[in-house]
């Protein structure tokens, strides 16, 4: 829904030449005998007031692209014309019908455990709805915290959120292609060619070249591993990350770049190079930094030791258990990711960097049994197959996720070690292990907290 505002002949009663409906009436704002420009200067002179339709309906607008609008305002002047878009006017006439809070609430249905990282990028989407100059996004966290889960929950906002569709066009890539690209000269344009497609495969037949500018102009772009692209490596200069950044960071200063544009017009498929401006493009990158985490590491402990890193953290089941916790976020500083090879040019367009947490053993307890595509729910499918009916007791699920746990470079990960660990000796021939016992008519392997102990190696 777009907002608009229509002209109405008479400033007392609200009528005027616009499709009037059953009970629709105007209610003024303001007193129409104050001039609007005294407040509003950028309308027209002649304006006298706004009126608000207490009852709002949809109508065709033809000069937005066909969208469905939305009368929020009349706009009493008689020398305007009847249909004025609502970009033109002061933001009295439009309105944001999404907060940073609701696009928050949507991207916590997929993440678990990373709150302040889903505020941040949820301010990030904020501002690229309504095309703030300040939105770029650093991601940094290790494997397995959820940099590509976010991703993938923005996309899913996307998706499933009508009124944005011109900013949905959503692409990731490897930052190891675009350094391999890059110095062959070829990055800027694999970038946008693919934005381009993307915007095509969604448009399907509605892709005429107007529409497929606005997409492309207002995609995002997902740079993974963008940890791989480093301009010094081993303390020697690293070409192809030079060469890589350097390229990125032209396509995020407002390039102008020649893109292959397909569109569909008159029941076919045709190209045409056309100019984008990227102003409005959406950069996400995001890595692990592994050496970057031993690296800050290494100097805050150099001047004052490794003691104070120590501290009680939550087991699955509640308790607390004694480990060593480093926090990068409260340690790293602009210089370290300097020293690491991120160039200054380079993190200057980022306006947001993201620190993801490690994972905490309740959030893992969490992300095995209840999430999408969570590890628990396969197995109990696979065994099914068998005839057998798995069940797992909630102490060797929290024992499960305190192991995972301990292995923080890996997030989520470490569960599928972990378990992976446990379930490979049960699924060649679980019959044969013994532990398969028949429950109410049903054949029942339960893995307990003895199961799993079992599992473990020796010594």
């Amino acid at each position: 829904m777009v907002g608009f505002v229509v002209h109405a002949g008479n400033p007392l009663t609200g009528s005027g030449n616009y499709n009037r409906m059953p009970g629709d009436t105007a209610k003024p704002v303001r007193d129409t005998a104050q001039r609007c420009q005294d407040q509003e200067p950028a309308l027209h002179p002649g304006c006298m007031g706004f009126y608000k339709i207490k009852r709002t309906w949809p109508v065709p607008c033809a000069r937005l692209a066909g969208m469905e609008c939305r009368l929020d305002y009349l706009l009493l002047s008689p020398q305007l014309p009847d249909i004025v878009p609502a970009e033109n006017l002061p933001a009295m006439a439009t309105h944001t019908q999404l907060s940073p809070r609701q696009i928050l609430d949507e991207l916590s249905r997929d993440v678990i455990g990373q709150d302040q990282a889903l505020q941040d990028m949820s301010v990030a989407i904020y501002k690229h709805l309504i095309e703030h100059s300040s939105r770029n996004v650093l991601m940094i966290g290790n494997s397995g915290t959820g940099k590509t889960t976010i991703m993938r929950s923005v996309e899913r906002f996307f998706t499933q959120t009508e009124g944005f569709e011109k900013y949905s066009t959503i692409i990731r890539i490897n930052a190891n292609l675009v350094a391999d690209l890059a110095t062959r000269g070829k990055q800027t344009h694999i970038v946008m060619d693919r934005l381009a497609r993307q915007a095509a495969n969604l448009l399907g037949e509605r892709a005429d070249l107007e529409t497929m500018k606005a997409y492309v102009s207002h995609g995002i772009v997902c740079v993974d591993e963008v940890d791989k692209i480093r301009s010094v490596i081993g303390g020697e200069p690293n070409v192809k990350g030079i060469v890589a950044q350097d390229s990125l960071l032209t396509l995020m200063e407002n390039e102008v770049v020649q893109v292959d544009m397909p569109y569909f017009e008159a029941g076919d498929w045709h190209s045409q190079n056309t100019t984008i401006n990227t102003e409005h493009v959406f950069f996400v990158a995001g890595g692990a930094f592994e050496e970057l985490y031993d690296q800050v590491y290494e100097r805050v402990t150099k001047k004052s030791g490794a003691d104070k890193f120590w501290r009680l953290e939550p087991r699955a089941d509640g308790s607390l258990d004694r480990r060593f916790i480093f926090d990068l976020a409260r340690y790293m500083s602009q210089e370290d990711m300097f020293h690491y090879g991120m160039t200054p040019q380079f993190l200057s367009r980022f306006d947001s960097v993201v620190m993801l947490s490690d994972l905490s053993a309740p959030h893992l307890a969490t992300i095995f049994r209840d999430t999408q595509g969570a590890i628990w729910p396969a197995a109990v499918d696979y065994f099914r197959h068998a005839g057998i009916t798995l069940t797992i007791t909630t102490e060797a699920i929290n024992m499960i996720a305190d192991l995972a746990a301990r292995k923080n470079r890996l997030g989520a990960r470490a569960l599928r070690e972990v378990f992976g660990n446990i379930v490979k000796r049960l699924e060649f021939d679980p019959f044969a292990t013994g532990l398969v016992r028949e429950q109410d008519g049903q054949q029942v392997l339960e893995i307990t907290k003895e199961v799993i102990e079992a599992a473990q190696p020796s010594g």
